[in-house]
Parts: structure tokens; sequence; C-alpha cells
């Protein structure tokens, strides 16, 4: 055994890079992958040839997109924990309640995962309109609701952990990219027990988030409610309803879970 810290293997990070780029193109091919990657076209077509004979890519004529053996692995990683299965059951009486947008969301690796997704009566067609908040997808931690409620209920050097590693990136001009400004809000989040995102991560586009936190202080994840801003009033009477409705919500789910 030896204490050095395992490098990363080249050629694995190449087909991730590769499966992550067909994923984010809903489709692409050989050429333009390769153009993206600024790899040859050779070592990407070996790659590809791989993650097709494997089943983690498929081939539509000369377009790649992403086969279904992900299916199982990411249904086997949103249900290894029996309270994701709660949690997820409450994500659509809570659009069903406020009949707004509503979702529950997970940390791993700094990252925050959306791991179910529903949509209330008053936005009938959801994020197509404001936003790719489909189950699966991932987010920086400090531009939405509920990354920030997470963060809130982390130790702090779990939170200068998540910076010092992804950085406070900006999606739009609302973006808090300060970390002085980030650690205020953070703190305003734990006085109230909610965080708000005011079109921070995407432009016309408003959510309430609170956390989930096991016994010893853990977080297990998040919920939020949002929508499109002209859905989503700004005004503190509204926004104190819905958190309200999330910390009710939670306590709730909590007093089952644990």
């Amino acid at each position: 055994m030896t204490n050095e810290r395992p490098r990363p293997v080249k050629t694995t990070k190449t087909s991730l890079a590769l499966v992550r780029a067909v994923r984010n193109s809903d489709g692409a091919g050989l050429s333009e992958l390769a153009d993206r990657l600024g790899l040859a076209k050779s070592t990407v077509h070996n790659h590809l040839h791989t993650l097709v004979d494997e089943g983690f890519l498929v081939r539509d004529g000369d377009t790649y997109h992403v086969g279904l053996e992900f299916l199982p692995l990411g249904e086997h990683a949103r249900d290894r924990n029996p309270q994701y299965a709660t949690a997820r059951q409450r994500v659509h009486s809570l659009a069903e309640k406020t009949g707004h947008e509503a979702d529950f969301i997970a940390e791993e690796h700094g990252r925050a995962y959306s791991l179910e997704y529903a949509v209330g009566e008053s936005n009938p067609r959801g994020l197509s309109e404001s936003g790719p908040f489909r189950a699966g997808n991932r987010f920086y931690m400090h531009n939405c609701a509920s990354g920030k409620a997470m963060l809130a209920s982390m130790p702090e050097s779990r939170v200068r952990d998540i910076i010092d590693h992804w950085g406070l990136p900006a999606t739009t001009d609302r973006t808090i990219i300060d970390e002085s400004t980030l650690c205020d809000e953070l703190e305003s989040v734990r006085r109230r027990g909610y965080a708000v995102n005011d079109e921070e991560l995407i432009a016309g586009y408003r959510s309430v988030g609170a956390s989930v936190t096991n016994p010893d202080g853990e977080v297990v994840g998040a919920f939020s409610i949002g929508g499109p801003t002209y859905r989503m009033a700004i005004d503190e009477s509204t926004i104190e309803e819905i958190g309200q409705l999330l910390l009710n919500e939670i306590d709730s789910l909590e007093s089952k879970l644990f």
C-alpha cells in the first residue's frame, strides 16, 4: 500500500468527456466531438466505438446519442438511499399544493443533482419555459435555492472545500460571485430557514429552497419550489409563505424518516 494519491486515468477521462459532450449536444458527430474536445478524429473514433460496443452510446447514422445502458446505473444511483424515494413523493405533493414547479435535489462531490421534478397546474409546460431542471441535471451549489440551502446547513469547512474546488462561476448577471457576499447570504438563509434564488441560476426564473437534514445534522438534500418570474412574485409575503410551506413539509418528512 502507498499513501500516494492515485493519478486520473486519461483514457477514462476522455471517454467520460465524450459522453458528456454527446449528452450536452443532444447528439453529436465524430468531427464535432473531435473539434470540441481538441482531439484527433482517430482517438475519438476509438472511444466512440468502444462506448457503442458497451451500450453506453448508440449511433444513428453519423450522430451519436447517449445509450440506455446508463438508465439502470442512474436509477440505482438515485434509489440506493431509501430516504430519497420518500422525499421524491413529497415533490409531487408540493407541486400540487402550490401549482408551481417543485424538485428534490441532493449534493454529491460539491454539485447539486436534481433527483425528482414535478410541475403544478399553474405551469403546465413546466421548466421548458425557463430552464433545464429535469431529473438528473447538475448545477453549481451557490446559484440555486436548493444549493444555497444545503450550503447553509453544511460545516464551514465543507463549504470552503466546495468553493475552492468549483469556484463561484456566474450563470446570469445576478449570480453571487463574491465569496464574502455568499457568506452573508448563507447567514441569512440560516436565520430564516430557507434560501431564495432570484434569477441567479437562469434569467427569468425564481425559486425558494430549504434543506433536509438527519438527526446528526448531515445534509440529505433540499426541496425547492419555483417557476418563471411572471408566475413567482418576489414580494416578501409570497416568498415567506412558500418558505414556511417548505419548512412545514420538511419537518413532517424528517419526523417520518428519522
